[in-house]
C-alpha cells in the first residue's frame, strides 16, 4: 500500500489573501509529495509497507532502527500535512462551537486566550516544527513538536496543527512568522476540528466511578459525589492548607472546588453524569487514580 498525497479539498487560490496559490502549489505539490516519496521508499519491501501511516506513527518503537528515523520524518510529514490541508477552509476563521468550544474554555478560559497561547506556541518553536491543539483523553492542550514529529507518537489525538516550517509561509511572509500565524487562524475550518474532537478516544471510566473516596469520614463511590459533597470536601481541605505540613493539600482543595463548579455548571446530579474525559481529569487531579504522565 503505497502512500499518496491527498487532493486539496479546495482550489489552490481558495485561501487567498491569507495563503497564496503559489504557496499552496509549492507546499502541497512539492513538499508533501517529497515526504510521501521518501516514506514509500523507506518502507518498500518491508513488512510495514501495508500499514496505515497514522497507525505506523503510533508504533515507532517496533520499527527496525534502519527505518525508524526516515519513517518518523516522512510518514510524519505525510500525516501532518494531510491534517494541515483538511484543517483549513475558504469559509474558515471565527470561533469553534459546541462541545469543542466548551472543552477549550475549560482549558484556556476563553477562545481569545486559546488564540494567544496558540500564537505563542507557534512563535516559540525554534527552527522547523509544528504547534498543535490536541486531545489527551481528558482535556484539550497545546503542544509543539519539532521537525515532522506527530502527536500520535505520544499517544495524543491531533485536532489542529499549524506548520511553522519556513516553506509554509516564506513566499508570502518572508521572515514574518507572526503575521503568518495570525493569518492562518483566519482560515481554520472549525467544523473539521470539531469532528476530530468528537471522534477522539475517551477513557473507559466505569472502574474509576466505582472507586471510593472519603468525604467527611464516609467512604462513597467517586461517581456518586454530588455538588454538596464536593463543596464539603473543598471546604474541609481548604481549612487545612495554611497549617504546616498540610500546606500541600491546597492544590487538591482547589481541584475539589473546581469539580464542584463543573458539576454545578453542567447541571449534573453527580460525577457520573460528567463527560468521560472530565471524569478522568478529576480522578487524576484528586488522586483517585494516579496520573499516567505529567500534565501538559
Amino acid at each position: 500500500m503505497a502512500y499518496s498525497v491527498p487532493d486539496l479539498p479546495y482550489a489552490y487560490e481558495a485561501l487567498e489573501p491569507h495563503i497564496s496559490a503559489e504557496t499552496m502549489r509549492f507546499h502541497h505539490d512539492k513538499h508533501h509529495q517529497a515526504y510521501v516519496d521518501k516514506a514509500n521508499a523507506a518502507l518498500e519491501g518491508t513488512e510495514w509497507a501495508d500499514v496505515d501511516a497514522a497507525q505506523l506513527l503510533t508504533r515507532l518503537d517496533e520499527l527496525p532502527d534502519a527505518i525508524r528515523g526516515p519513517v518518523t520524518d516522512n510518514a510524519g510529514g505525510h500525516v501532518n500535512h494531510a491534517l494541515f490541508w483538511e484543517s483549513m477552509s475558504p469559509d474558515g476563521g471565527g470561533e469553534p462551537d459546541g462541545k469543542l468550544a466548551r472543552a477549550m474554555r475549560e482549558t484556556f478560559r476563553t477562545i481569545a486566550i486559546f488564540r494567544e497561547t496558540m500564537e505563542a506556541a507557534a512563535m516559540s518553536t525554534f527552527g522547523s516544527g509544528w504547534a498543535w491543539l490536541v486531545h489527551d483523553g481528558t482535556r484539550v492542550l497545546i503542544v509543539t513538536t519539532t521537525n515532522q514529529d506527530c502527536p500520535l507518537s505520544d499517544g495524543l489525538t491531533p485536532l489542529l496543527g499549524i506548520d511553522v516550517w519556513e516553506h509554509a509561509y516564506y513566499l508570502d511572509y518572508e521572515n514574518r512568522r507572526a503575521e503568518y500565524v495570525q493569518a492562518w487562524l483566519k482560515v481554520v475550518g472549525w467544523a473539521v476540528v470539531e469532528r476530530r474532537f468528537a471522534a477522539a478516544p475517551v477513557p473507559d471510566v466505569s472502574d474509576i466511578l466505582e472507586r471510593t473516596v472519603s468525604i467527611s469520614g464516609t467512604m462513597i463511590a467517586f461517581g456518586d459525589i454530588t455538588l454538596e459533597s464536593a463543596k464539603t470536601q473543598a471546604a474541609e481541605l481548604g481549612a487545612l492548607t495554611g497549617w504546616g505540613p498540610m500546606a500541600k493539600v491546597g492544590s487538591i482543595a482547589r481541584a475539589w472546588t473546581d469539580l464542584a463548579k463543573t458539576i454545578e455548571g453542567r447541571g449534573a446530579a453527580n460525577v457520573a453524569e460528567l463527560d468521560p474525559g472530565q471524569i478522568k481529569k478529576y480522578a487524576v487531579d484528586l488522586w483517585v487514580i494516579p496520573p499516567e504522565r505529567g500534565m501538559i
